[in-house]
């Protein structure tokens, strides 16, 4: 018991003062930037249920864990994307939930890309159940414990941007006014978050992805850089462009991370990644952090491929 306290202790100190913590942190929202950014709804021209799963220093007891769903479709007609995002996060006696619905507009913008603006809303819940009375003298007392459990709900809101043509940007304001919105203690922290990617072949089978990103919170900041590797290309656009693909991304907070993945059907698509930080959390972990990604897209169109580098 006195161990799980302490270890719980030492993971909520952790969570203030890393970004990780601080929001839910996917090292594969690279494959569904919608998750933090409204105006990415739609931008895979299709209808597609998304799944997250990371289990974060591994062999720490109470390690935090991060499990997320999200469903979009794009419509052509209207030129809109609709978005659903349900995400819980857990860490020692901590438990986030955000619940948010989004909607995008797209402006056709010619063979010069597109450019969306989103807007999504929801609540934004945080828990703790707190046990303060541990019997930490005396192991074998089998009195059932003492718990003080706290609730807060906040009204939740982000607005977004997203430019997709020979490159892809995105910048996101995310729990905008929260600190005003909110009755409680601990308010969601305001968060910016900016994305850039481009793609290129390397020759008829192989494409690259340069990776970069950046995150704000309070006096907090992350950079991210990296890169993916697409393998067996195809022409056929009745189905995805790739086969396989793997790749690694570096943290400014003393993080690297390999991702690896496979397109199992022109609808299906499952990711893998594996972080290891260098820093003072990373002594707590034994294994490391572990990520699944599945998605499941169709109806997808692919009339807009062609602003990308990778497709010229």
């Amino acid at each position: 018991m006195k161990r799980k306290l302490i270890v719980a202790i030492i993971a909520g100190l952790f969570s203030g003062t890393m970004y990780a913590q601080s929001d839910f942190d996917f090292t594969q929202r690279w494959f569904n930037e919608s998750m933090y950014n409204p105006a990415a709804v739609g931008n895979s021209f299709s209808t597609g249920f998304f799944l997250h799963s990371r289990a974060q220093w591994v062999g720490l007891d109470r390690a935090p864990v991060t499990v997320g769903g999200a469903f979009e479709h794009y419509s052509q007609e209207l030129r809109s994307g609709f978005g659903l995002t349900m995400v819980g996060d857990y860490i020692g006696v901590k438990q986030n939930y955000h619940i948010r619905a989004a909607y995008a507009y797209i402006i056709d913008l010619g063979y010069a890309g597109m450019l969306s603006m989103g807007l999504s809303g929801g609540v934004f819940y945080r828990g703790w159940r707190i046990n303060p009375v541990a019997h930490l003298d005396d192991p074998g007392d089998l009195t059932p414990p003492i718990y003080n459990d706290t609730k807060e709900y906040t009204p939740d809101f982000d607005f977004g941007i997203e430019y997709k043509g020979q490159f892809k940007f995105g910048l996101t304001l995310r729990h905008i006014g929260g600190k005003y919105l909110s009755t409680g203690n601990y308010p969601p922290d305001f968060h910016i978050w900016s994305y850039l990617s481009s793609r290129f072949n390397l020759n008829s089978s192989v494409s690259i992805e340069p990776l970069a990103s950046f995150a704000w919170r309070a006096n907090i900041s992350r950079v991210e850089g990296g890169f993916l590797l697409y393998f067996l290309k195809t022409t056929n656009y009745a189905s995805y462009n790739d086969r396989l693909w793997v790749g690694a991304v570096y943290r400014s907070d003393h993080n690297v991370a390999l991702m690896a993945g496979v397109n199992i059907t022109p609808q299906l698509r499952l990711g893998y990644s594996f972080d290891y930080g260098f820093g003072n959390v990373a002594s707590l972990a034994n294994l490391g952090t572990h990520e699944i990604f599945f998605a499941w897209q169709f109806n997808r169109k692919f009339y807009k491929d062609i602003c990308c580098p990778a497709f010229q």
